[in-house]
Parts: structure tokens; C-alpha cells; sequence
């Protein structure tokens, strides 16, 4: 048997819809990639904000039994703040 070749014109339009199938999944992937990675920055930025809010709100009541004259190891205990944090909130 001898096997035929395909011809130029053959082989592109057996190569077009191909290519054009390849390059529309690649950019559904690229889609899908970056709107993950937006929903996955939100999810990040709005943990450290609360993170960074709790922490804030742990501060003030330490000022605040600092104002009362609670001694360094309560508020520790009852903030769990470290001791130079505390202290921070001296000055």
C-alpha cells in the first residue's frame, strides 16, 4: 500500500478548528486561573484585616487595665499579649 500524504489544504483545515479549540480552552484555563487567584487575594486580605483588627481590639482593653493599674502579668494572661507589646502601650 502506499500511503498518500496529506495535502497542504487537507491538513489545515484539519489543523485549524484544532488550534482554534486548543487556544479557546487555554484562555478558559487562563480565565479560570486569575479569577481563582482574585477570590483566593480577597479571602487572604479579609483574614489579615481581621486578624489585625482582633489584635488591635486585644491592644486597647491592655491600655484600658493599664489605665486602671492592672499589674503586667494580668493583662498578659487575660490579653495574651506579650510582655514588650504591653509595654509598647506605655509610651
Amino acid at each position: 500500500l502506499i500511503e498518500k500524504k496529506a495535502q497542504p489544504n487537507e491538513e489545515e483545515r484539519i489543523m485549524t478548528p484544532l488550534q482554534s479549540s486548543l487556544e479557546e480552552a487555554r484562555e478558559e484555563g487562563m480565565e479560570e486561573g486569575i479569577e481563582k487567584g482574585i477570590q483566593k487575594g480577597i479571602e487572604k486580605g479579609i483574614e489579615r484585616g481581621m486578624e489585625k483588627g482582633y489584635l488591635e481590639g486585644l491592644k486597647k482593653v491592655a491600655l484600658r487595665m493599664l489605665k486602671k493599674g492592672e499589674a503586667l502579668g494580668t493583662i498578659k494572661e487575660w490579653t495574651g499579649l506579650a510582655e514588650r507589646e504591653i509595654k509598647k502601650l506605655k509610651t
